[in-house]
């Protein structure tokens, strides 16, 4: 049915939106993934510390859209990475849609 074009596949998964887990960031990421919820989107929070290349390659590997970054340390900004277009700017988990900031 897939090759005759009858069912639509959708994308590879499901999550909007992974926040990647900063080292000593557990509480911010959560956060972070808590207010992208409340602002409707299906979220990921990597499952463990770990490089943050290997993060973004594991959202990549998945086929989620976006990777989230929570502030690493206190007083910096969030960003988000588009990985279909490579662009990456600061924005704001409670406010953010993916068409109005990149």
């Amino acid at each position: 049915m897939l090759s005759a074009g009858l069912l639509d596949q959708g994308p590879s998964s499901p999550t909007d939106v992974l926040v990647v887990l900063p080292k000593d960031g557990r509480r911010r990421a959560t956060g972070t993934a808590k207010a992208l919820r409340d602002n409707g989107f299906n979220v990921e929070l990597y499952h463990q510390e770990d490089k943050v290349a290997r993060q973004v390659r594991y959202a990549s590997r998945k086929g989620i859209p976006f990777v989230w970054f929570p502030p690493f340390g206190e007083g910096g900004d969030h960003e988000v990475k588009d990985l279909v277009s490579g662009a990456q700017v600061a924005a704001d988990p409670r406010t953010w849609s993916p068409g109005g900031q990149l």
